[in-house]
Parts: C-alpha cells; structure tokens; sequence
C-alpha cells in the first residue's frame, strides 16, 4: 500500500523541479532578446486649472460660489492651491468653496487664484495647510511662473485666476416712508411747534439693508454729530437735545453704511417751510378746538388771566387743533404723528384745558388722551357733541364715563334758557361746585353721562319736560386728574370764573 504513495510523490517533485526551469530558461530568453530604449526622457508636464464663479447671493456682503477643476496631459490631478489674495495660499483637494465679499468706503476688487497639482509631487501637502511659493520678484504676491515649494513641477505654473469686483453704494435717506413727494409731506411738521419734534424718515442701501451702520442726525449746525441705531425709522428732539427754544431751527440727518460711506444730507424744513420753536409761557395749555364765533375765544382768555388773582396771567399758551380741518386733512397745527409727539406736547404743561363744540376732534382725542392721562396728565375737557354719538361707549377711553346717551336730550334752545341754572351735585365730600348759570347763546347737543364706578357728579340738569330726571353733565375721575364738562361754559359765565379756579387751583393743584 505504500508504493503507489511513493511513486506519486516522486513524480510530483520531478514535474514541479521541470516547471520552475522552464519558467527561468524562458525568462533569460526573454531578457537576452529584449531591444534597448531609444530616444530621450519625457519630463512631466504641468496640470492646467480653470476655474469659474456662480454668485449665489448679491446683497452686501455678498457671497459667490466658486468652481474649479484641473486636467492633467499624462498623469491625473490630485489637489489645488487656493488663494484670495495672492498673497496667502492653502493647499485642498475641493474643487469649490463660497466666499464672502464685504466692501468697504471704496470699491473692491477681490482676485481669486487656483493652482491644480498633479500626481508627481513627491509628498503632497496637508489639505487646510499653507504652501509657500518662491517670490522670485520679491514684491509679496505670486506670479506666473514662480514655483511652490516642495511642488516644483507638479503644479500649474499660471494658476487659474477671477477677478471679482465688490462696489459700495452709499445709503440712500428720505422723509416719510418712500421716496415720493406725497410721502415726505405726510411728515412735514406744522410751521410751529413747543419744544418737542417728532421726525419719521427712512434709510436704504443698495448694497442690502444688513449694510447700515447707524443713523446720525445734528441739530442746527454740524459740529456735533449723534447716533441712532440702524434700523430706526422715529425719533424725537427736545430741548434738552438742543432745541433753541423761541427760535427757528433745523435738522440734519444722514446715515452711515459699514464701509464709511455716508447718504446725502437730509435737512429740516425743507426749501421754502420754516420750523419755529416755541417754549410755554406757564403750565397751561389750551386746546382751541372750536369754530362757532359766539365768544368763547374772549372768555377763556379773560378768565384765565382773572383768576387766582392773576397768577396766570401771561402763563397759558393756545394751540388750536381747529383751523384747516377737513374730512381728508388734519388741522393745521395737529402734527403727523399724534404720538409720541402730540402727546409729549401735551406732557409739557401742568394741566390742559379742551373746549370744543358739536364738531369735537374725538379721533384726536381718543388717539393721544388714554396715553397722556395713563403719564399723568391732567385733563379738563368742555365739549358739546354731535346729536347722535354711533359709539358712545368709546367715550370710557377719555373721560370718567361708562357711557353716554346715544341721542342728545334735546335739540330746542328752549329746552335751556337763559337763566336756567345747573344743579350742582351735593354728594361731593367736600362740598359743591358753584351753581352756573346760563346767561346766553344756545346749548344744544347735550347728552346724559353715565359715569364709571370710581367717578363723581358735578352738574346735573335742572328738572325739564324735554327729558325726564336730572341727568349728570360733568364728572370727575376718581383720581381727581380729569374733569369732563360736557356743556358750553362760557355760556354759563355766572359762577364760571369760581369753578376754573377750583379745577386748576385745587384738583389739580397748578402752581
């Protein structure tokens, strides 16, 4: 049994022994039989780079999206150099990248350079790794030709070059909310004004609104400039940020991108208005929001130079909110933004009196009252109302009231002769107002009030067959700040004079 296992293996060894010299017979023939090289050498030839930009977003600052690729005659690419300077160059083997290009005060022009490398260098660089260059003119930036070391050779020798230009646009600044003619006269401010300003204007910047930088503005001269934040669209002077009280005066205003660059100065007034500042003469201010000549301007004067023996005589101001009122315009000296400037008007003074008739401002009343009380303001307010109030409930946001009746109590003059006198409430702790006594014209457009929870009845109306009861025709507010008459009081000068120096002298305490 174990001679044919013998023969087998002896017959192995002596095929395997016949091969193997086979193998070197025939590789000796094959090396003796070879033909020599003939020529020279071919040295390696550079890469090419190209390279092309796709701007993704063109707002300031903008970002483009760059490609690039690189094609090599006899060999393959295996990375680039990456500069955005010239000056500065990183080795990658990305073939794109988004860039940001801010501008500054002057325009820009950003060079983009890519520099394929091919196969035979030795040790490629680091991606993220910077690659310095022989700066064979010594002047800080590559130039063709000049090679990178450690890539001698390896490297396209005229690098791939884009340059990307960045202009910055000034901003751009203008009243009102567009650039129209319309929308700069919306916010002109009346010929005169007290000592408050409210200003509306708008800033753009072609470059994109993330390039403002701030505001500045400057009151009479350009000597001193002050900022506002970026963004602003109001704001509003006093005489305390350099208002000259009795006087004219003027704005400027520019705005500053993120690059340097400034707008146009914008000045107020514009050609051919004037802006006069008037600072109050005293702590009252009287509101003339009334058109029929029956002698309420005379009463008001005289009696408020009259009482407290004299005391503020020469101390009250008048504004009328009346002339140049129309159903599409405001009156004349009402100014485009009731708040913050109307109100902080109001705010200037100790105490205001409203007088009013049939044709109330009750849009401007309901527009800046609820602030200028919530601030502390102190308010008297003598008005007649229309026949018919759609609304009466919204009178809560301005007086001391719930409501009031919906339709006069009476459209007759003879519903209230001269000599009627209003009944004034007892219930007053301490102690009634003086009877007032009609002593002329016509008081129509009267309706009952229905005071709030926490207010008090002043007048009421004496007993009449045009209306049932004594209805309540001035209240006061429980904090004592605000006084609604809702009569004609210069009609009632009998006992007139006695209850505006209670008001002023008492509940409201001006000095």
């Amino acid at each position: 049994m174990g001679s044919p296992a013998y023969i087998c293996g002896c017959e192995c060894r002596q095929w395997r022994t016949g091969y193997a010299l086979a193998m070197a017979c025939l590789l000796l023939g094959l090396s003796g039989c070879a033909e020599p090289i003939i020529g020279e050498r071919v040295p390696n030839r550079p890469p090419e780079t190209l390279l092309w930009v796709d701007t993704i977003a063109t707002p300031q600052p903008s970002r483009a999206h760059l490609f690039w690729r690189g094609d090599d005659p006899d060999g393959f690419v295996i990375g680039f150099l990456l500069s955005t300077d010239g000056r500065r160059w990183f080795y990658t083997r990305r073939t794109d990248t988004v860039v940001t290009l801010s501008v500054g005060a002057r325009d820009t022009a950003y060079v983009f350079a890519v520099a394929a490398v091919d196969n035979s260098a030795p040790q490629p660089p680091t991606p993220g790794s910077p690659v310095e260059f022989l700066d064979l003119n010594g002047n800080g930036v590559h130039d063709d030709g000049e090679p990178f070391r450690g890539l001698e050779g390896a490297h396209d020798p005229t690098p791939a070059r884009l340059v990307y230009p960045a202009r910055n646009s000034p901003p751009r600044l203008f009243w009102g909310s567009d650039t129209t003619e319309a929308a700069a006269r919306a916010v002109w401010l009346p010929e005169t004004t007290f000592t408050v300003a409210t200003f509306r204007f708008t800033a753009d910047d072609p470059d994109g609104a993330g390039t403002l930088a701030y505001i500045e503005w400057a009151l009479n001269d350009t000597t001193e400039w002050r900022r506002l934040r970026a963004g602003t669209e109001f704001f509003t002077v006093r005489e305390s940020d350099g208002l000259l009280p009795n006087a004219e005066n003027r704005l400027f205003l520019r705005a500053v991108d993120i690059g340097g660059l400034t707008s146009p100065v914008l000045q107020y007034p514009p050609p051919g208005r004037r802006w006069y500042v008037r600072k109050p003469r005293g702590p009252i201010l009287v509101l003339h929001d009334y058109a029929v000549a029956d002698g309420a301007d005379t009463f008001y004067t005289a009696v408020l130079a009259r009482i407290a023996g004299g005391r503020f005589r020469d101390r009250f101001d008048w504004l009328d909110i009346r002339t140049g009122r129309t159903a599409q315009t405001p009156a004349r000296n009402i100014p485009p933004f009731l708040s913050p400037m109307f109100v902080e008007t109001l705010l200037l003074f100790d105490a205001v009196l409203w007088y009013a008739d049939q044709q109330f401002s009750f849009d401007v009343a309901q527009a800046v009252l609820p602030e200028y009380l919530r601030r502390g303001g102190k308010l008297l307010l003598v008005t007649t109302l229309p026949a018919i109030v759609p609304t009466p409930s919204l009178y809560a946001d301005i007086a001391p009231v719930d409501s009031l009746s919906p339709q006069e109590l009476f459209s007759s003059p003879a519903a209230l002769p001269n000599g009627s006198a209003l009944l004034p409430d007892s219930s007053l702790p301490e102690g009634p107002y003086p009877v007032l006594r009609k002593v002329r014209g016509v008081a129509v457009g009267i309706h009952e009030l229905f005071p709030n929870a926490t207010a008090a009845v002043l007048y009421r109306l004496p007993p009449s067959r045009f209306y049932s009861g004594t209805p309540a025709v001035a209240v006061r507010s429980g904090d004592r700040r605000t006084i609604f008459l809702h009569f004609p009081l210069h009609l009632f000068s009998d006992g007139a004079e006695q209850l505006l120096e209670r008001v002023l002298l008492e509940e409201f305490r001006v000095q």
